[in-house]
């Protein structure tokens, strides 16, 4: 009798591994990898997936399968994956499961008359909503220009219901009724259809390539099967073409491809590309889907109609047919690092993905991480650059502000001399401005100037941060506000000051110095509702001259001609965190925001204020040389034994209770550190940076090992032989991205 391996849908630690039930003769014809099935464990019925079948087992006292519950939803490649992320980022085995599966959750069992059945997602309406181009009405003045132009390229391929617009673009519906209002495109009911009706798509208009861009697809259409290329290029060099090219390739081979990219809202351009690229073999997996969207999606890529797969990180995990490329875009983006088990980082993931479907792994950034550019020095990826923008655009001119000597003369504003003329300078031109503050409130915080007490928040270890609207204090951690006291709770002086500043008040602030010209804010506060960052950005572009303040989200993606100004607030917000990566990703964050200027026929300037102008992440940028960075950096990390150049396990350990927290950390380092081969070193316990966080006290256990240690090994290995504790939480993290 044929033994079926069933991963139980029950994400505990202690069943990691998957379990052996016979399938009886009724079911073998149905029961294989892939399949939903329901078992016996222990005294209950539990739903668990088959992720291998074998001839025979050893294990003694085997059960029969009781049902299966649903035809494959992942094949033999796919439970091999999944089983190497459980493994490789110590994670009970139905986590990394449940990556492949469409609603990514836990499935629902109904009992009915014929039986036990998954309850599938809720099924849409009957009819549905078709949008598509009927004339060419030209620029609509009441429309976004990049969300109408986001749009008609959507539609280029063919007709898009209101949903998969949606799907692609973010909420689009009042750019459609403005659209259709101007007879640019129509709007019909439909019976809807199991999938998009094929269209009958139009050539490309190919734009000419750059001898950059020529070089890196001639890298990647040589790379062999299980490599990697990394495309480093500045920023509007043209690396999404050289994306769109490489697909269209492997298209034409009659194979599929991945396309990731950060975050779906904040790329709306990029997305409406690859869907006039390649028109109803699109599909789009992110997390804004509803579940019955986001399983119609899936079905229409299981089923072979969608070949290229465009999303975020979950999307890696599509069951794409005869998968051929996975491309990530901005491959630096710490959003490729997932936050909660199995703590998987994409980029990692799609390289073990691409050797197991023969496939070719392209990543790309500006500003690529120093993991991939040491996978490129040691050879391990082939690295191509594009060191110029596409057309012959210049690369905007960067001055840095010292605000230590502004302050010494005098300037006691948050705007340098220089910044304040060039904000005039763009009101008086008509053109637009960015201004980057990594930091979104009014206030970072209040301070008592005669005890020095500085309100925080009641459950997490941080100080509240000051709100103008309202006004409330608000922790950033666990969302608490309370009300600003009207005296100090400490020694009741009514001298409370507000310190650092926040997005609020650097809105403010511009409004002062240049009172005619619009703001809009852009952070974590004014786009908290869906469609938040779709309807700021559309302000943005509905005004003929106007400034975009807000945090590191503007970095990502954003392409405005009109922008001739970008500036930094404070370039040293991320620059004295307690992380080994804190150059680096000031770097990047610099390096990205100056790109979205001068993208315009007008060019462009970015000014960069900071307190620590020396600062080697700060001259890369100025210099316009990375290695500037990447060499103080890369020594650094070497002499410290940090990634690349090393590994690092971080254990999180949570409890209500602040001892028992301690105490379990205590064991599990004292465990590790026995078998611990010389090595590798564990440091700790100690409390984590952010000690308390909702009321739970947290402890940390690092261990760093040199480069190629099975580091994932030995820490499951010790996790096993420590007792759970029923009031403790256990978080370990493989090669992680921060130490918070």
């Amino acid at each position: 009798m044929a033994v079926a391996r069933v991963a139980l849908d029950i994400p505990a630690r202690a069943l990691a591994d998957a379990f052996d039930y016979d399938i009886p003769p009724n079911l073998e014809s149905e029961a294989r990898v892939g399949c939903a099935v329901l078992v016996e464990f222990g005294h209950r019925k539990a739903v668990g997936h088959v992720v291998d079948v074998v001839a025979s087992s050893d294990v003694p006292g085997r059960k029969p399968l009781c049902a299966v519950l649903s035809p494959p939803r992942f094949d033999e490649v796919s439970a091999r994956l999944a089983a190497w992320i459980a493994g490789e980022y110590v994670a009970p085995l139905a986590d990394a499961v449940r990556l492949f599966l469409p609603s990514g959750s836990v499935p629902e069992v109904a009992k009915t008359d014929d039986g036990w059945q998954l309850v599938r997602p809720r099924v849409r309406q009957a009819t549905e909503r078709v949008v598509e181009i009927c004339g060419d009405a030209g620029f609509v003045p009441a429309v976004s220009a990049t969300r109408q132009r986001a749009v008609l390229d959507a539609l280029a391929a063919g007709p898009l219901t209101t949903g998969e617009l949606n799907a692609l673009l973010g909420p689009v519906s009042s750019v459609v009724t403005r659209l259709s209002e101007a007879g640019a495109v129509r709007v019909r009911e439909r019976q809807r259809s199991r999938g998009p009706a094929p269209v009958s798509r139009p050539a490309p208009r190919h734009e000419e390539l750059s001898v950059g861009q020529s070089g890196a697809l001639d890298t990647i259409d040589a790379a062999q099967p299980g490599s990697w290329v990394v495309v480093k290029g500045v920023t509007g060099s043209g690396k999404t073409e050289v994306y769109l090219r490489a697909i269209e390739k492997v298209r034409a081979a009659g194979r599929g491809a991945i396309v990731l990219v950060p975050e779906i809202s904040l790329t709306p351009q990029t997305v409406g590309r690859f869907r006039s690229r390649f028109g109803d073999e699109i599909a789009v997996l992110h997390s804004r889907l509803s579940a019955g969207e986001r399983f119609d999606e899936f079905e229409r890529v299981a089923r072979g109609e969608a070949r290229v797969v465009v999303g975020a990180r979950s999307a890696l995990f599509a069951p794409v047919t005869d998968l051929g490329i996975v491309v990530i875009d901005e491959e630096h983006e710490t959003s490729y690092k997932q936050g909660s088990s199995p703590r998987y980082h994409a980029r990692e993931v799609a390289r073990r993905l691409v050797e197991l479907r023969s496939a070719v792994l392209v990543t790309g950034s500006a500003t690529p991480s120093m993991e991939s550019l040491h996978a490129a020095e040691t050879g391990r990826c082939a690295l191509c650059e594009l060191p110029e923008r596409v057309g012959g655009g210049a690369l905007p001119e960067i001055d840095v502000v010292d605000l230590g000597a502004e302050f010494a003369t005098g300037n006691r504003s948050m705007f340098s001399r220089r910044l304040v003329e060039e904000l005039i300078g763009v009101q008086e031109r008509g053109e637009k401005a960015i201004l980057l503050m990594n930091r979104r409130g009014y206030a970072s915080f209040l301070l008592c100037r005669e005890c020095g007490h500085v309100p925080g928040c009641d459950r997490c270890s941080t100080s509240l941060t000051f709100h103008e609207t309202g006004p409330v204090l608000m922790c950033h951690h666990c969302a608490a506000r309370v009300a600003v006291p009207p005296v100090c709770p400490k020694c009741e002086s009514p001298y409370l000051r507000r310190f650092g500043a926040g997005t609020q008040r650097v809105a403010e602030e511009v409004a002062l110095v240049v009172p005619e010209l619009p703001v809009v804010r852009m952070d974590a506060d004014t786009t908290s509702n869906k469609g938040g960052h779709e309807r700021r950005l559309a302000e943005f572009e509905s005004h003929s001259s106007a400034v975009l303040v807000g945090t590191q989200m503007l970095a990502k993606g954003l392409d405005y001609p009109s922008v001739t100004l970008v500036g930094v607030v404070t370039a040293d917000t991320t620059l004295h965190l307690p992380d080994v990566r804190a150059g680096e990703r000031t770097f990047q964050m610099l390096e990205q925001v100056a790109g979205r200027a001068g993208r315009g026929p007008q060019g462009g300037r970015v000014i960069i204020q900071t307190y620590w102008p020396e600062h080697a992440a700060i001259r890369a940028v100025v210099t316009r040389d990375p290695e500037v960075f990447y060499a103080q950096d890369r020594g650094e990390r070497r002499d410290l034994g940090y990634p690349p150049f090393g590994r690092i396990a971080n254990i999180t350990l949570t409890a209500r209770v602040r001892s028992r927290a301690k105490e379990h950390a205590d064991v599990i380092a004292r465990t590790i550190a026995e078998h611990a081969p010389e090595q590798v070193r564990v440091l700790g316990p100690s409390p984590a940076p952010l000690a308390r966080i909702k009321d739970r006290y947290r402890w940390h256990v690092l261990v760093k090992a040199s480069e190629g240690h099975p580091l994932s090994e030995l820490v499951r290995a010790a996790l096993a032989a420590v007792p759970s504790a029923s009031d403790v939480s256990v978080a370990p993290d493989i090669d992680p991205l921060d130490l918070m």
